[in-house]
């Protein structure tokens, strides 16, 4: 009995350790930003898209269900002279931010992943960071340090300088196309939906500009309205009090489209991909 016993748990060891499956991958992409700074033309949409880059490693519970963690690195940024509306034109702002991400998700393989063809979908939590900057007489400045809002400010002590990093949700879809038991090819297409509205520095209203020059330094003033660059003046603008700059209520996103390209760690699994196992039927 105690030999059947040690027989059994050895062949249940064995067998859960055959079962496991891992893959590890590298992906290129396309990012794009959405958020107050976005142009509505398609053109200009494509213009402002970015290169992505990701590693990632991947454990499979069943032939349904994996779990993926990533590395990945990408730009973002806007500009409102690439618009086709007046007053976004009149704003003249613009931003550039280097993102770094870290992230973990769960993936559902809707038909299993012993097809040829295997379609996803996917959810999880993605930590990241940026650090928006702007092009000002030929150099590039960072906007955090300068409180462009009123952030820092003594006459607004509510107005908290924002953090570079933040925790955003990130879901998605794509397809797993198996080459053979080793390689697989996979796109995905994924949104982050963050909980900053500051990844371009603008959220909220205009502060007066010679309060932020007392307070924040004048090129902070100068950075925080440069509608006076787009008239060909050096015009101060006298803003009414609590005039919109951005718009607080909707946080700024941005996605990414991948096509990775992925090895199989342990060929011999059980989700095996066979010659008589053929795609997927609606």
């Amino acid at each position: 009995m105690k030999r059947l016993l040690i027989v059994s748990l050895t062949v249940f060891f064995v067998a859960n350790i055959c079962a496991q499956k891992s893959e590890v991958g590298i992906g290129l992409g396309i990012a794009t930003y959405d958020g107050d700074l976005s142009v509505k033309n398609v053109k200009s949409y494509i213009s402002q898209s970015h290169p992505a880059f990701q590693v990632f490693y991947s454990y499979y519970f069943n032939r349904f269900i994996n779990t993926k963690v990533s590395l990945g690195a990408t730009t973002l940024s806007a500009s409102d002279s690439k618009s086709d509306i007046q007053w976004q034109k009149e704003r003249n702002l613009s931003f550039k931010t280097n993102i770094y991400e870290f992230n973990a998700k769960g993936e559902y393989n809707i038909f299993g992943i012993n097809h040829i063809v295997s379609p996803f979908i996917f959810g999880g939590v993605n930590a990241f960071t940026f650090n928006p900057k702007t092009k000002y007489k030929g150099d590039w400045v960072y906007l955090q340090p300068l409180g462009t809002e009123g952030q820092g400010s003594r006459l607004h002590s509510d107005k908290r300088k924002y953090k570079l990093y933040d925790i955003s949700m990130v879901f998605g879809m794509g397809a797993k196309i198996r080459l053979n038991n080793s390689i697989t090819i996979s796109v995905e297409l994924g949104w982050r939906r963050t909980n900053t509205d500051y990844i371009d520095d603008v959220s909220g209203n205009y502060i007066n500009y010679y309060e932020l020059v007392r307070t924040n330094g004048k090129l902070s003033a100068e950075l925080a309205d440069r509608t006076s660059e787009y008239l060909g003046n050096n015009t101060v603008i006298e803003r009414d009090k609590g005039e919109v700059r951005g718009g607080a209520k909707m946080k700024d996103y941005y996605a990414i489209s991948f096509v990775n390209f992925v090895y199989t760690l342990n060929s011999g699994n059980p989700f095996r991909y066979s010659r008589s196992v053929s795609c997927p039927r609606f």
